[in-house]
């Protein structure tokens, strides 16, 4: 049985950290010694993740990493269980803020600086058990956002499935990028936004070939409801993460799938 080595001398107690840069635990105390003991821990421990999240989605190189988050401005939120006083990763939630350029139901484009959920996963054996529920509404009162103010990278199926159950997002603006909105995301103003000037919107429309604006026009104009969700389900991978340690069994990388329920 595997497990992730000394973590729970570290953090007894707690079943959701918050990792930035640093790649130490908000809030984590302790001397000099303890502090760079546990952001070696942190770091192999989203390598590993890492590296199974590539396996899994078929990437070449992972997207996730120890020093991928050292060197960013994201956040990962991490949800573990303890069992047999050993600490084990049910889950991950990947967040950071982009400037994107995202058309509204309309079809004008603007550009945004939002929150984005770049990656989210609950462990094949802990799903359907709430876990992904209690790691998303964590990140939700953190971040002090509401579902819908989110743009989601490259969501699976089992993604939006968990979005439309749990807070009943499936009105779907189609993107030309791979990211996912709802309807809702242009009802209400977001911080820090800001619109295109309209000549510099026109160059960027331009540079879009005609087919790609002839699908968004066709898929603008329908709404999409749960469970179809268009082109959406239709080609993107799962974006999961991780060598997740399970207490009860023994894990391989190809059963490793995205999720939030």
């Amino acid at each position: 049985m595997e497990y992730v080595h000394d973590l729970f001398n570290f953090l007894p107690n707690e079943l959701i950290i918050k990792i930035d840069s640093n790649l130490l635990p908000e809030n984590f105390h302790g001397d000099r010694h303890k502090m760079m003991k546990l952001s070696t821990i942190i770091h192999e421990i989203l390598d590993s993740m890492g590296i199974a999240s590539a396996k899994a989605q078929g990437l070449l190189k992972p997207i996730t990493s120890g020093d991928k988050l050292r060197n960013s401005s994201h956040a990962v939120y991490l949800s573990m269980e303890n069992y047999n006083n050993k600490k084990y990763i049910v889950g991950l939630l990947k967040m950071g803020q982009k400037n994107l350029y995202l058309y509204d139901g309309a079809g004008n484009l603007h550009e945004r600086k939002t929150m984005c959920v770049l990656d989210f996963y609950i462990h094949e054996t802990k799903q359907r058990m709430g876990h992904g529920k209690v790691l998303y509404d964590y990140m939700l009162q953190d971040l002090r956002v509401i579902p819908h103010q989110l743009a989601i990278d490259k969501p699976s199926e089992n993604f939006l499935s968990f979005l439309y159950k749990h807070y009943g997002l499936h009105k779907i603006i189609p993107q030309s990028n791979n990211y996912v909105l709802f309807q809702e995301f242009f009802d209400l103003p977001n911080i820090g936004t800001s619109d295109i000037p309209n000549e510099t919107n026109i160059e960027h429309q331009e540079q879009h070939s005609l087919d790609e604006q002839k699908l968004f026009e066709k898929q603008s104009t329908d709404h999409y409801r749960f469970p179809s969700f268009g082109r959406h389900a239709a080609f993107k991978q799962p974006s999961s993460i991780g060598q997740i340690l399970d207490p009860t069994r023994n894990l391989s990388y190809k059963n490793l799938d995205q999720s939030g329920v």
